[in-house]
């Protein structure tokens, strides 16, 4: 009886800790259809959950206190290596992390530049985050790395989309700017204007910018974009060479401007590229609204519960009742769906 009561303490702070760890995972299990951000939470938890209960189970050790200390002693120095070893590694990726998911720079499905590295984000996780990048292949990027680096986050929608050429001093400005407008415009962008960017010593700088709807298409559109400014400049006969080659040349009426090709005709024109690019992405990003969309539906359910409570007309109750079962089978559908893509989702490495 005395071995029972001596270990009796240390045996509830064990199993209050399983409980504890056990709670946390079920927790963030159910909410894990609504928030992406939940398994930074959950392990920074089950970390500060295993370090107290472990600091707990050494107290209630039945040992002597100097035996006790001298544990907390070793405990606390291991600890304490532990971060400063790790500190730009493990615990800083987890600290970075917290960060990144508390100032909500990006979700999953936006499209963001960091440096040369553009591409559209796959999942975040506790330690990274992973990038489809535009050549389609994913890459690991520490949590670390992000909350040092800027990162540009590109607008859903009415994002601006630019280009710039260097023409001669011998073209009428008025020309090129209509040209460039016009280019932006068949592109399918917005809105186009012109920037003068520079006043070189043998050229000017022009830079095209237009507003493009669906930042899905991003890349694709730049490159035509660049691909429709060659052809506008072209049909009003403004070469678009070296002015230092231009100069040199001998006195020789030669254009350097391609011979045009037939237009396109409609049917002709590829398909954008981005949805085979930004697959895995795309997934992402369709979760994330579906996300989004169930927490509205769950609102909704709770107010019609509330309107119900205080209607006590039986046809309004009636049609509350039904809207409410209709909307709690949405509910089932939209959670089912959302596990099925995440199923689907957990490819790539």
């Amino acid at each position: 009886m005395e071995w029972i009561e001596k270990a009796l303490w240390p045996s509830v702070v064990l199993l209050l800790q399983i409980i504890l760890i056990l709670a946390n995972m079920w927790v963030f299990k159910k909410l894990k259809t609504v928030h992406s951000e939940g398994n930074v939470v959950k392990n920074s938890i089950n970390i500060f959950v295993v370090l107290v209960g472990t600091l707990a189970f050494i107290l209630t050790l039945p040992i002597e206190n100097a035996l006790k200390g001298q544990i907390v002693t070793f405990l606390g120095i291991l600890v304490s290596a532990g971060i400063a070893l790790s500190s730009t590694t493990l615990l800083g990726n987890l600290f970075a992390g917290i960060m990144n998911q508390s100032m909500n720079r990006f979700r999953n499905g936006d499209l963001i530049k960091m440096g040369e590295i553009r591409g559209r984000v796959v999942r975040t996780g506790s330690f990274h985050a992973e990038i489809q990048l535009e050549d389609s292949n994913f890459m690991t990027i520490p949590n670390i790395y992000i909350a040092n680096h800027p990162v540009k986050l590109i607008r859903k929608s009415n994002t601006v989309i630019s280009t710039t050429v260097s023409l001669g001093y011998d073209v009428p400005r008025h020309t090129i700017v209509d040209a460039l407008k016009e280019a932006a415009l068949v592109t399918g962008l917005t809105d186009p204007y012109v920037y003068i960017t520079q006043l070189g010593d043998f050229s000017v700088s022009y830079k095209i910018h237009g507003f493009l709807n669906d930042s899905s298409k991003f890349f694709s559109t730049a490159s035509q974009l660049n691909a429709h400014v060659m052809d506008k400049l072209h049909e009003q006969q403004i070469e678009i060479v070296s002015p230092t080659f231009m100069n040199q040349r001998r006195a020789d009426e030669t254009i350097f401007i391609p011979k045009r090709k037939p237009v396109e005709k409609p049917g002709d024109v590829t398909e954008s590229p981005e949805e085979l690019i930004f697959d895995e992405a795309i997934k992402s990003e369709k979760i994330e609204k579906k996300k989004d969309f169930l927490i509205r539906v769950d609102e909704h359910i709770q107010k019609m519960k509330e309107q119900l409570k205080e209607t006590e007309d039986e046809a309004k109750v009636a049609d509350l009742k039904k809207r409410i079962e209709h909307n709690e089978q949405l509910k089932a559908k939209i959670e089912e769906s959302i596990k099925e893509h995440k199923e689907e989702n957990n490819g790539p490495a």
